[in-house]
C-alpha cells in the first residue's frame, strides 16, 4: 500500500505559468461564468396599495429589453411570468355584491444552447390597468415573452380577468373554466397555469357568511381576500405582485341604500428569471 510521503509532490517549476493560457486558447463553455438575472418592474415591489393611494401608476407596468449573453456562456435558462388579471367592480345601486377576483399569471420555463453576443428581447408582462375598474369584467394579464438566438413562440399569457355583472349576487361559483380556458403557455419545456379567483357563500342582505379571493401566481402561492360580511363598499385595494390576481369590488349595502360604486383592483405585473452558464 502507498505511503503518504510516496506521492509525487507539486513544485513551482511543475505549475502552468501565470496568464499563459487565454480565453482564445479554451474551447466556447470552457471555464466558469454562472449568473441569474431577474427582468421586472421594480415599481410593482414598491406600491401594493395604489388603488387606494393614488399616484403610483406605473406599479401595474411591465418591463422589456434587450439581453446579451455574456462570454463563456453556452446555456441560458428562462422562467417567465405572465402579468395578473384585474379584479371586476360594479357600478349599479341597489344592489349586494361580491365576486371572485382575477387570476394569477401563468409560467414557463425554456432551456436553450447560446453563445456570448448573442441577444433576447426579454419582456415581463404587465397588467391592465393603472386606476380602478368599475366594469364588471376587469382586464386580463398581458403576456410574458422572449425571443432571440434559438428561442421564438417562447410566451406565457397573462392571467383572466374577475368578473361580476350588475346583478345581486354576479357569479355563484367560481369561473367556468380554467383560466378563461386557453392554453396558456407556448414553446417551454414546462409550464403551470395561474390559479384563478374564487369565492363562496350565499348570504342575504350585507354579504354575511361570504368570502371572495384572487387567484395566485403559478408556484407563487401569494393571493388576498376581498372584504366580506358588513363591510358596505369596498375597492380591490391590493396589487398582488408578482404576477397575482386583483382583488375585485363588494357591495354589502341592501336594497335603496346601495348607492356605493365598488371597484376592482388590478393584478399584479409579471417577472422573468434568467439563468446562464
Amino acid at each position: 500500500m502507498a505511503q503518504y510521503n510516496s506521492y509525487k509532490k507539486i513544485i513551482p517549476e511543475d505549475q502552468i505559468p501565470d496568464n499563459q493560457i487565454t480565453d482564445a486558447n479554451l474551447q466556447p463553455g470552457a471555464g466558469f461564468c454562472f449568473g441569474v438575472q431577474y427582468i421586472f418592474n421594480s415599481r410593482g415591489q414598491r406600491c401594493h396599495q395604489c388603488a387606494n393611494n393614488g399616484g403610483c401608476c406605473c406599479h401595474v407596468c411591465g418591463r422589456c429589453c434587450l439581453w446579451t449573453v455574456p462570454d463563456k456562456v453556452s446555456s441560458v435558462t428562462f422562467e417567465i411570468w405572465s402579468g395578473g388579471g384585474s379584479g371586476g367592480g360594479i357600478s349599479c345601486s341597489n344592489c349586494c355584491s361580491h365576486s371572485i377576483g382575477g387570476a394569477g399569471g401563468s409560467y414557463a420555463v425554456k432551456q436553450v444552447s447560446t453563445a456570448p453576443g448573442c441577444e433576447y428581447t426579454v419582456c415581463a408582462g404587465g397588467t391592465y390597468r393603472c386606476n380602478r375598474r368599475y366594469e364588471c369584467a376587469g382586464g386580463m394579464g398581458c403576456k410574458s415573452y422572449v425571443n432571440g438566438f434559438n428561442l421564438s413562440n417562447f410566451c406565457v399569457v397573462g392571467g383572466c380577468s374577475g368578473f361580476m355583472c350588475h346583478s345581486s349576487w354576479g357569479p355563484q361559483t367560481v369561473q367556468s373554466c380554467a383560466n378563461c380556458n386557453i392554453c396558456g403557455m407556448f414553446g417551454s419545456d414546462y409550464g403551470v397555469m395561474g390559479a384563478t379567483g374564487y369565492k363562496s357563500g350565499v348570504g342575504g342582505c350585507h354579504c354575511r357568511r361570504t368570502s371572495a379571493f384572487s387567484g395566485s401566481g403559478a408556484m407563487m402561492g401569494l393571493e388576498y381576500k376581498t372584504a366580506g360580511s358588513d363591510s358596505w363598499c369596498t375597492c380591490g385595494c391590493y396589487t398582488s405582485y408578482p404576477s397575482g390576481g386583483g382583488q375585485s369590488g363588494v357591495s354589502t349595502y341592501c336594497g335603496s341604500s346601495a348607492k356605493c360604486c365598488a371597484a376592482g383592483g388590478p393584478g399584479g405585473s409579471g417577472i422573468v428569471k434568467i439563468t446562464f452558464s
